[in-house]
């Protein structure tokens, strides 16, 4: 009898290995998922952050213009929240693809006809409240997040600057 008769023939592995199949599956479909988010965040922080700038600069309202830090504060938090979970679905995916990507361990999993539990759907990324504050300290910090409102803070302090300098001229 072949391989895979040995796992048709044990259906408790055969649903093990469908469930690991679907655990893949989650973890994919959450960071595409997650990438949403950070895309449309992303866009609502430069969206308000213009709208903010502009109403400034319409109005001739020079106090309006440090508002535009409180989106960028509020929005860096809010993307690295996003990002924090993404960072942890990447790992869980990264841990799946060097289980699979073993040799001995996948023979050693056949051999005993067991899929470990912890990479079974649904998978399971529970975290403390430490690692949860890790995570987002490293979602704020991650270039693709700070680089932006780095930018967008930079650019504030520019119009700042610019604005009382113009508006203050005779």
């Amino acid at each position: 009898m072949g391989r895979d008769g040995d796992v048709e023939d044990n259906p408790s592995f055969a649903f093990q290995l469908r469930m690991l199949e679907k655990g893949l599956d989650q973890i994919q479909q959450e960071i595409s998922r997650l990438d949403d988010i950070l895309f449309k965040i992303k866009t609502g922080a430069v969206t308000l952050w213009g709208v903010l700038i502009g109403w400034a600069l319409s109005s001739k309202a020079l106090l309006l213009v440090p508002l535009g830090f409180v989106v960028i504060i509020g929005f860096w938090l809010l993307e690295s929240m996003f990002r924090g979970a993404q960072i942890r679905y990447l790992a869980k995916s990264q841990e799946l693809t060097e289980f699979v990507r073993n040799h001995q361990v996948v023979a050693d999993m056949f051999a005993r006809r067991e899929v470990p539990t912890h990479l079974i759907y649904p998978v399971g990324l529970r975290s403390s409240k430490l690692e949860t504050a890790r995570l987002l300290l490293r979602g704020l910090l991650t270039p693709t997040v700070a680089t932006l409102y780095l930018f967008l803070g930079f650019s504030t302090v520019l119009v700042w600057m610019a604005v009382e300098i113009l508006w203050k001229q005779p």
